[in-house]
Formats: structure tokens, C-alpha cells, sequence
């Protein structure tokens, strides 16, 4: 319907990748054709379910699948490469870079009234997060939301 000769959806089977702590993530992967463009998700099941680090790249629709493919694996392996937050002597603290990334997500236990997080693949309650930036009482900060395809 969109015009493009020989789009084929490839399938890509799972990839292990580790983490800035050596840790192993499986991903899985999912291509969705929208348009003029496609995307490639990447995500760790738990349950059956995505769950974790979760990635996307977005390309054109006639481009390679394989070279969208590795783009996206660069880009898995630097998100990978830095840790965000830390195990400390009061639980989890943000990391001394001072930087957070992360996705914001829907939480169950709180009916949706407040996110839950997940920072380094690990899902940080709104209470925990809050816990972790009082380390920073007085400091400034600054929030940036971006998509899922880009990168931060």
C-alpha cells in the first residue's frame, strides 16, 4: 500500500549483551512498519513479557533491515556501558556521574497516579526515586523527556 518494493520483515533472533556490571541481557526483537518508516524494538522478556532495558531505532522504510539492525546494537551497547544508579549504604543511590536515564512506565501498585521507573533495567518506584535525589537536597536539576527512538 505505501508504494515500497521488496520490504521484508526480518526476524532477528535474540542477542545477549552485558551490562556495565558484566551482567548478561537477552534481548528479543520486534519490527514494526509504519508509513514512510520502520522501526526496531529491543527488549528483555520477563514473565513472557518485555520487560527491563527496553530500545528502539527508528529508519526509513527502504533502508537495510541489517544495517538499521546494527545501529541499533551500538546504541544498546553504550546505553549498557554506564550505570545510573548504584548500590550504597542506604540502598540505591544515583551514581556519581549524576546523571539518570531511564524509561517512565505505568505503575500497577499506585493505579497509575504516580510513574514507576526503570533506570538500568531495574523498575525504581516514585517513593525509591525520591529517597535517592534527597541525597541532593538544595542541588538544581534539570529534566528532559525525549521519545524512545532517540537517544539521550
Amino acid at each position: 500500500m505505501a508504494g515500497l518494493t521488496g520490504f521484508e520483515n526480518a526476524k532477528f533472533e535474540p542477542v545477549g549483551l552485558a551490562d556495565s556490571t558484566g551482567k548478561n541481557h537477552e534481548f528479543h526483537f520486534r519490527t514494526f512498519f509504519f508509513g514512510t518508516g520502520v522501526a526496531l524494538d529491543a527488549f528483555e522478556l520477563c514473565d513472557g513479557h518485555p520487560s527491563g532495558y527496553r530500545f528502539q531505532i527508528v529508519g526509513d522504510a527502504e533502508e537495510d533491515l541489517l544495517v538499521l539492525f546494527g545501529r541499533l546494537i551500538e546504541k544498546m551497547r553504550r546505553a549498557l556501558s554506564i550505570a545510573h544508579i548504584k548500590d550504597g549504604e542506604l540502598g540505591l543511590q544515583i551514581a556519581d556521574h549524576r546523571v539518570v536515564r531511564g524509561r517512565i512506565e505505568w505503575d500497577d501498585a499506585s493505579d497509575g497516579r504516580v510513574p514507576l521507573l526503570v533506570i538500568d533495567g531495574r523498575e525504581i518506584g516514585w517513593d525509591e526515586f525520591g529517597r535517592m535525589l534527597m541525597s541532593f537536597e538544595g542541588w538544581q536539576f534539570k529534566l528532559s523527556i525525549a521519545d524512545k527512538s532517540e537517544e539521550l
